[in-house]
C-alpha cells in the first residue's frame, strides 16, 4: 500500500490490461523453458586447449577467468530459477522479491560478459585479476569487522601480482581500482541491442524495487486506489505488470545467452 497527492476517487489508478496480462503469461512460460535451455548449456561449459579461454585460464592461475565467468553465469541462473519457483511452483507474484532477483541476474551476468568482452588477452587479464582482488578485499574487510586474523590477504596479493607481472603488458599495474557495475553494465550494452532497456537501466531500475525506491515503486508498479482521498493523498494496492516482469526475465536470459556467445566464440 502507498499514498499518492490529492485528486478524484481513481484518478490515479493505472492497471494492465486483461490481454497484457495474458501476453505476460504466456512470455513467461516461453522463457522458462527458454531457461531451462540455457541452463544445459551452461553446465556443458568447458575450456578447450588451445583455445582463447584457455589463455585466459594459463594467465590466470591464482583465480582462472573462465571460473570467474561460469560462477558469474551461475549465480545468474541459481537467482532467475528462484525467479521461475515462484511463479511456477507457488503461483505467486512477488514483485519486490522477483525485481530483486533479476537484478542480481543482470549484475552476475553481466560482469561474465564484461570480463569477457575485450579482444585483447591483457585486457581481459587485467579485468579478472582486478575482481580476483576486490572480491578477497570483501572478505578482508569482514575478517577486520569480525577482529580475526587473516594471513590469506597477503598471500593473495602476492599470487595476483606474480599473475599480473608474468605478463609484460601489465607489469607493475595497479589491481586496485575494479569498474563499478555501473560502469560494467554501460559498457556491454552495445552488446545486447534488442532488450528493450540497456543493462544499466535494467538494473538501476530493480535496484529501485530492491531498496524499496517510493519513486520508482510508483513508476514500476500498477495501482488502484482502495481508499477514499484524505488529508492530501489516499491508499493505493500496488500489483505488478506480469508483461514487465516477463520482459525483465527475459532480458536476463538475453544477457545470459549473450555471454554463453561469446564463451564459445572465445573457445
Amino acid at each position: 500500500m502507498t499514498s499518492v497527492g490529492d485528486g478524484e476517487h481513481g484518478q490515479h489508478d493505472r492497471q494492465e490490461a486483461p490481454e497484457h496480462e495474458e501476453l505476460g503469461r504466456r512470455s513467461l512460460a516461453g522463457s522458462f523453458a527458454r531457461y531451462d535451455t540455457l541452463v544445459a548449456r551452461a553446465d556443458a561449459l568447458s575450456v578447450r586447449a588451445g583455445s582463447s579461454l584457455a589463455g585466459d585460464r594459463s594467465a590466470t592461475p591464482y583465480s582462472s577467468a573462465p571460473d570467474q565467468l561460469r560462477a558469474g553465469l551461475g549465480v545468474a541462473l541459481d537467482h532467475l530459477h528462484a525467479f521461475k519457483i515462484i511463479v511456477t511452483d507457488g503461483g505467486a507474484v512477488l514483485p519486490f522479491a522477483m525485481f530483486t532477483l533479476v537484478r542480481s541476474a543482470y549484475e552476475a551476468a553481466g560482469t561474465a560478459l564484461w570480463l569477457l568482452h575485450p579482444s585483447s588477452r591483457d585486457d581481459r587479464v587485467l579485468r579478472s585479476l582486478k575482481l580476483a582482488r576486490e572480491n578477497r578485499r570483501l572478505v578482508h574487510v569482514a575478517m577486520q569487522h569480525l577482529e580475526r586474523d587473516d594471513p590469506g590477504w597477503a598471500r593473495t596479493l602476492a599470487a595476483l601480482e606474480r599473475n599480473r607481472d608474468a605478463r609484460p603488458g601489465l607489469v607493475g599495474v595497479d589491481l586496485r581500482d575494479v569498474e563499478r557495475v555501473t560502469n560494467r553494465l554501460k559498457e556491454i550494452g552495445p552488446l545486447l541491442p534488442s532488450l528493450f532497456q540497456s543493462p544499466l537501466t535494467l538494473w538501476q531500475t530493480s535496484s529501485g524495487m530492491a531498496h524499496a525506491n517510493g519513486s520508482m515503486i510508483l513508476l514500476m508498479l500498477d495501482r488502484e486506489q482502495v481508499g477514499p482521498s484524505e488529508h492530501g493523498g489516499a491508499d493505493f494496492m500496488m500489483t505488478p505488470s506480469l508483461l514487465a516482469l516477463a520482459g525483465y526475465f527475459d532480458a536476463a536470459l538475453d544477457t545470459i545467452e549473450t555471454a554463453l556467445d561469446l564463451w564459445d566464440r572465445r573457445n
